[in-house]
């Protein structure tokens, strides 16, 4: 289903509303369903390590949304990969006494650059307005701050390439967009329609067309395909089947 059909199948319950508002009805609808349900995955390269750099993708990058700040693609972290090879995740940060690189806002205390490098690398989730992944290594010589020491250090080496698989937000559908009928939404399109009846609920709730009853269906109707997406999404796309023994 592309913009255009979106469009018209709202205006069908709400010819008074512009396109302008039925497109952020659609992006809140699209927000709310790829959280919900986490049904849309992205495997791809988000940044390129730099010696001493603790936190990535770093503000600014290509996955930055300046409507909402931060990272705001990505919304839950599964796998981190270092230079084509998979790292584990840190089970418990605050066992590992991590001593913290602060170069993500105003450093007042930064740690000074590794000198040294380790191939044992770790990863770590940190909510900073949206998702970004902590990486550390551990250290040939240990790193002290107030008293305390830890095992690790930030990322030592530059230009290793750092690639995430993760459940992310749809791309979202600007007002201005010049993309018409070729804007088709990232989600699985059995799922198109419910982004619809979304905005709908929601043009019934507000304005002159409101009819909380009316809201109430589409809602229903709405929350019938989330249970449905998160059924797929927890699948993994993998089904299993068996046989049945039968007496005749």
């Amino acid at each position: 289903m592309n913009r255009v059909e979106l469009i018209e199948l709202v205006q069908q319950h709400h010819a008074e509303m512009g396109e302008t508002e039925i497109i952020k009805l659609l992006n809140r609808a699209m927000d709310d369903f790829t959280a919900e349900t986490e049904t849309l995955k992205r495997y791809k390269t988000v940044a390129t390590t730099v010696a001493g750099q603790r936190y990535y993708p770093a503000a600014g990058s290509e996955l930055e949304d300046s409507e909402i700040g931060g990272n705001s693609d990505i919304l839950r972290i599964m796998n981190v990969w270092i230079d084509d090879v998979l790292i584990p995740r840190v089970v418990s940060k605050d066992s590992a006494m991590f001593i913290d690189d602060d170069e993500h806002e105003s450093a007042d205390n930064p740690l000074a650059s590794p000198t040294s490098s380790s191939n044992e690398r770790y990863w770590y989730p940190i909510d900073d307005s949206g998702v970004r992944i902590g990486l550390v290594e551990k250290s040939t010589s240990t790193i002290t701050r107030d008293g305390k020491t830890s095992n690790f250090q930030s990322i030592s080496e530059a230009g290793l390439q750092v690639r995430v698989h993760y459940i992310s937000r749809g791309t979202h559908l600007a007002s201005s967009s010049t993309t018409g009928i070729t804007f088709i939404p990232e989600i699985q399109s059995m799922y198109h329609e419910a982004l619809t009846y979304k905005a709908i609920a929601q043009g019934y709730k507000i304005g002159p067309a409101k009819d909380l009853q009316t809201a109430q269906y589409f809602d229903n109707e709405y929350g019938l395909r989330i249970k449905k997406a998160k059924k797929r999404a927890r699948s993994n796309n993998v089904t299993t089947g068996f046989i049945v023994p039968q007496s005749y």
